[in-house]
């Protein structure tokens, strides 16, 4: 089908996919882009054990039956779509994976299950082809966000990961123009995800997720069998730019496709929790090393956060948490903080978050808004901490722990990767963990990448039966 009118999106987004080859890569950018797909990995793993992760892979098991797919941190394979779906949501689940600050969107929740899944699916697909598809998937993911104007009302990592995604698989399944945007507009057709479930602290968020992977599965199958869908999704009169990003635009961010390289942009998450919290829990870190204090000398602790940040954040304790709003709630955070020292998968056990010690700790944590009026900044943060000897004492993080600028170290993304391989819903033995995560971070030199799929599993394949 011939489009209607003139998108200038559109067009750019295809000549970035037609253009976008390996070799286009500067060994900077593929090095960076390795280190953020260990890092979703890593996210999947750890999130095979979280509480709500097995219901929503026996439901995939029970609509789409058993396949050849694996699911990471798991024994099952599943059909492509019904793993697509549980990696997805396992990626999400606990706050972990990896994030565009500028443009507020956790792109490779979507794309790397969806990619994966592809590739576990036809098979032959080369950590260069992946490589490539990432890369084009986060630049267009990114696009959409950074054209932003307003605060977000739709899930971002949802909405604008699927459509990354869908880049990312049109590169994949080479196809031709005509038939990228007929996939677009199958996507957009079915792209859905609100705030509301952020705001109420609901499982739905990561399910928004693993809905956007299956969405994007479908789609290129239907592409694929001549189904057509709209083509102008992104300026049309109910497009884009007119429904999900009103008085959004895409114009100044145009150019830079092709040669800002967005995955490079990533920012990593040291701490399973909302990046939102992170500069209050690395202040409050420390600021106890520094200062030598711990929960029982605080009086009082006071948190000075942007409006994004206190949006996200600023939910108040209560006694009936579950753990999608303990991990965006800035005054438990706080209060882990004081008495474990860190933030981990284990800060949200019902035990923990139960605790009356902790609950009102939590309650000396004040949350207040600064005067920055930008609608999606993370920082500056600032923690100020009274204690009971009277001394006031406080620090401010402007860029935060894993954004490029303040990255964390090798070491540090290494444990992240081995702990979350460690805690899977199938832990897998740390040689096995090691020899993944060396060859992720050479990803350019796997000729299939299927093999990086059963690896995650601990299956030998040649010994399971389908």
């Amino acid at each position: 089908m011939t489009p209607r009118s003139e998108s200038p999106v559109r067009d750019a987004i295809l000549d970035h996919i037609e253009a976008t080859t390996y070799d286009r890569l500067p060994a900077a950018v593929v090095a960076a882009t390795n280190v953020v797909i260990a890092d979703t990995f890593a996210c999947g793993l750890a999130g095979s054990a979280e509480s709500k992760a097995k219901v929503v892979r026996d439901i995939q098991l029970s609509h789409f039956g058993y396949g050849g797919v694996p699911v990471w941190g798991t024994d099952q394979l599943i059909s492509p779509i019904g793993a697509g779906m549980a990696n997805g949501y396992q990626v999400h689940c606990l706050e972990y994976a990896c994030f565009h600050e500028a443009a507020t969107v956790h792109s490779m929740s979507v794309i790397l299950p969806a990619v994966m899944a592809y590739a576990d699916r036809f098979g032959r697909v080369s950590g260069k082809d992946i490589i490539t598809a990432v890369n084009i998937g986060n630049d267009v993911a990114a696009l959409l966000g950074l054209s932003a104007t307003k605060g977000a009302r739709f899930f971002r990592p949802g909405v604008c990961g699927a459509m990354g995604a869908g880049a990312a698989l049109a590169k994949l399944a080479d196809l031709d123009r005509p038939s990228t945007t007929e996939l677009f507009g199958l996507i957009y057709s079915q792209l859905s995800g609100t705030m509301q479930a952020h705001t109420e602290a609901s499982m739905a968020l990561g399910l928004q997720i693993a809905f956007s992977v299956r969405n994007v599965l479908t789609s290129l199958d239907m592409v694929r069998m001549y189904v057509a869908g709209p083509v102008d999704v992104f300026d049309g009169p109910y497009g884009y730019f007119n429904l999900f990003e009103v008085e959004g635009d895409a114009s100044p961010h145009l150019d830079a496709l092709g040669k800002k390289w967005r995955t490079a942009e990533i920012s990593f998450k040291p701490f399973p929790s909302g990046r939102a919290s992170h500069g209050v829990i690395d202040s409050l870190s420390r600021l106890m090393q520094t200062h030598t204090f711990g929960a029982g000398d605080v009086t009082e602790v006071v948190l000075s956060v942007p409006p994004f940040v206190h949006r996200l954040g600023g939910r108040p304790i209560k006694a009936d948490m579950n753990g999608p709003y303990a991990r965006l709630c800035l005054s438990y955070l706080a209060a882990s903080v004081l008495i474990d020292g860190s933030i981990s998968v284990g800060t949200y056990t019902l035990e923990n978050m139960d605790n009356r010690d902790r609950t009102a700790l939590a309650e000396k944590v004040k949350v207040k808004v600064d005067g920055n009026s930008d609608v999606n900044a993370l920082g500056p943060q600032t923690v100020s901490v009274t204690l009971s000897d009277g001394r006031t004492v406080q620090d401010s993080v402007t860029c935060i722990l894993g954004h490029p600028d303040n990255p964390m170290s090798e070491a540090q993304h290494r444990t992240k990767f081995m702990d979350s391989a460690a805690s899977a819903a199938q832990p897998l033995a740390a040689d096995l963990a090691e020899t993944l995560y060396t060859r992720l971070l050479s990803l350019q030199e796997e000729s299939d990448v299927s093999a990086l799929s059963n690896l995650a599993t601990g299956f030998d394949m040649e010994k399971v039966q389908i």
